[in-house]
């Protein structure tokens, strides 16, 4: 996969030019399951990404065709784990794996070939296997505490924008790089493939004020390839990090099933919907509506945030796993028995949807008209474009255009009720 560095030396970044919807969400896909079928009694080491390991395995389409297996071959199927080397559901699967344990790996289309036709394999293909982990070659990565907060009520996932400083030195102690000797500190995006994958498996839950000694082998690093001629090619790294900040966390969504619809059928700001869910956190903590479903206005101040962005443009019929962290959930605040500083997880189906006329939502001053200083407020607060607009000007503008500007057709800088929805009625994208 095509890498490109997006800074300086000195922050040592690589990022993926494309992340898929899976790798947006962890691979937390509907769909995806492990089951056991066998356990080792004993288990010293547990297979994590950048081992090598040597794998047996049957595979079957789901109406429980075999297309494929390791066993007919009378030999292994090897690869580095967790680098991309293989499907995304399989380096998934196999992640935590003890010598000698099977497994049975259920991957949905999204983390296995998608829409490619590989013959025996059909495009969009659930796939089934059976694997044997029948040895592992650690790949020497390692996590070492230094130091604990006393305190901890909230640990790091993807997603979370942090703070951190490092140094980073070779194994025999030779400094590279350092954010202290720059008196600032690096801040990028857990997760997202901002910094090499080694350093983003080391700040994974990971308290504020934690320190760690992170040890990266070249596979989880800069590989085979280096970094100019400051790190040489399959280098292990050794960084001691100190987590000063976790400045927020990140919405995260997947569509589960159900219709697609046009931008004027999806909810919006101000829309009154109707859902079902179901919740759980981090710990296992579980709630749900019931058998009652759930009605509140988009946008609402005294709806989770995180509900109201997830929400937002889905459809009538349409289901959705949300990843809500704590700055758009419950805070620091301990609410209805979930405790403080919260990852929730929801599963959410929106049964009705009861549109809100957005010409209303826009004429602030109910004159009947609309101006673009309307539209300009109405975007910044609509939890659909707010962080679109915030991080991008152009986006700002371009939305503008399409509410305001394309539709003022006799161009005197007002918008009448005819033009927006006569203009509007003419899109069905946004």
């Amino acid at each position: 996969m095509d890498v490109m560095m997006v800074s300086s030396l000195s922050a040592l970044v690589l990022t993926l030019i494309s992340l898929s919807a899976a790798d947006d969400l962890d691979g937390f896909v509907p769909g995806f399951r492990i089951d056991p079928i066998f356990r080792p009694p004993s288990c010293t080491y547990r297979a994590q990404e950048g081992d090598y390991v040597y794998q047996h395995y049957t595979g079957y389409l789901s109406d429980g065709t075999k297309f494929d297996s390791s066993h007919d071959r009378d030999g292994t199927y090897n690869f580095n784990l967790g680098v991309g080397e293989v499907i995304k559901g399989m380096d998934m699967g196999m992640k935590g794996m003890c010598k000698g344990e099977k497994r049975k790996i259920t991957i949905p289309p999204e983390l296995g070939y998608r829409g490619r036709d590989l013959g025996k394999i059909p495009p969009y293909s659930t796939l089934i296997f059976e694997v044997e982990l029948a040895d592992i070659d650690p790949s020497g990565f390692k996590i070492e505490l230094i130091s604990m907060p006393d305190n901890c009520t909230r640990r790091t996932a993807s997603g979370d924008h942090i703070r951190e400083h490092y140094n980073g030195t070779f194994p025999d102690g030779t400094p590279f790089d350092s954010s202290y000797d720059r008196n600032r500190t690096y801040d990028f995006t857990l997760g997202e493939r901002q910094v090499i994958k080694g350093v983003d498996m080391g700040l994974m839950n990971m308290c504020q004020g934690e320190k760690r000694k992170i040890t990266v082998p070249g596979i989880l690093a800069y590989g085979e390839d280096g970094y100019d001629d400051l790190i040489p090619p399959d280098a292990t790294l050794v960084f001691d990090v100190e987590l000063v900040e976790i400045v927020e966390g990140k919405l995260k969504w997947y569509k589960i099933d159900g219709p697609d619809c046009s931008v004027e059928e999806k909810a919006h700001h101000h829309d009154e919907v109707t859902i079902m869910y179901n919740g759980f956190t981090e710990s296992g903590f579980k709630f749900t509506n019931g058998e009652d479903p759930y009605k509140f206005r988009v946008g609402a101040e005294e709806m989770l945030h995180g509900l109201n962005h997830g929400v937002t443009g889905m459809c009538n019929g349409e289901r959705r796993r949300l990843r809500i962290p704590p700055e758009l959930a419950y805070g620091d605040v301990n609410e209805a028995g979930i405790p403080q500083g919260i990852r929730l997880t929801l599963d959410i189906e929106v049964i009705d949807i009861h549109k809100e006329d957005m010409f209303k939502a826009i004429d602030a001053n109910s004159d009947r008209y609309i101006s673009m200083k309307e539209v300009e407020e109405w975007i910044k607060s609509n939890p659909e474009y707010e962080e679109k607009v915030a991080e991008s000007k152009e986006e700002l503008e371009n939305l503008k255009a399409y509410y305001f500007t394309d539709r003022d057709v006799d161009k005197n800088e007002w918008v009448s009720r005819n033009e927006f929805y006569f203009t509007l009625s003419h899109h069905d994208e946004l």
